[in-house]
């Protein structure tokens, strides 16, 4: 019995940095999306893509794929949209999952939308994204980004196809909505 107390208590002592780290890295990506969306709400293209790493992947909703795009390209094409297209809009956005791949890189499926200023957030997400993340030098960047479209709440009869309620599919938006 003595062997077993011993055993569990090494197994705790152990692994209790990693469960922590875990837990800190998991807050500083949720911190990190939420500084994205800040910035773009801001009309910030440098606080938007300062969530990035100096090379990365970007593919847009619409298809258009930027290899080794870097931080300063994403900052400027991002502040012509914020002055146009994207003028006077907010970020709204759910961090759905975060799978740790290895210490030092991370998925994640974030939920977001766009509106115009003062709308509030919407009731359903707009876009889903996809992040690869690494930790570069104590912080993590996304290193790879794919933003999707989400078609089925544009199309009623998508939607009645769907194998599941998009509340079901899309339940941290929801979820979140409801605090």
């Amino acid at each position: 019995m003595k062997q077993l107390v011993k055993l569990i208590a090494l197994f705790v002592l152990f692994t209790q940095p990693l469960f922590s780290q875990t837990e800190a890295d998991e807050a500083a990506i949720r911190g990190l999306v939420q500084s994205m969306a800040d910035g773009w709400t801001e009309g910030s293209g440098e606080k938007f893509a300062a969530a990035f790493a100096d090379e990365h992947d970007y593919i847009v909703w619409n298809g258009m794929y930027f290899k080794n795009f870097n931080t300063q390209g994403n900052a400027a094409a991002h502040q012509g949209l914020f002055e146009s297209v994207y003028k006077d809009t907010e970020h709204y956005a759910t961090v759905d999952k975060v799978k740790f791949i290895r210490e030092d890189i991370a998925l994640i499926h974030v939920l977001a939308a766009v509106v115009k200023k003062g709308e509030g957030r919407p009731a359903d997400p707009g876009v889903l994204w996809t992040g690869l993340l690494e930790k570069q030098e104590g912080q993590w960047k996304i290193i790879s980004f794919h933003n999707l479209d989400l078609e089925i709440f544009q199309d009623e009869q998508m939607r009645q196809r769907a194998p599941m309620p998009p509340q079901v599919m899309y339940a941290s938006w929801y979820a979140e909505a409801g605090r």
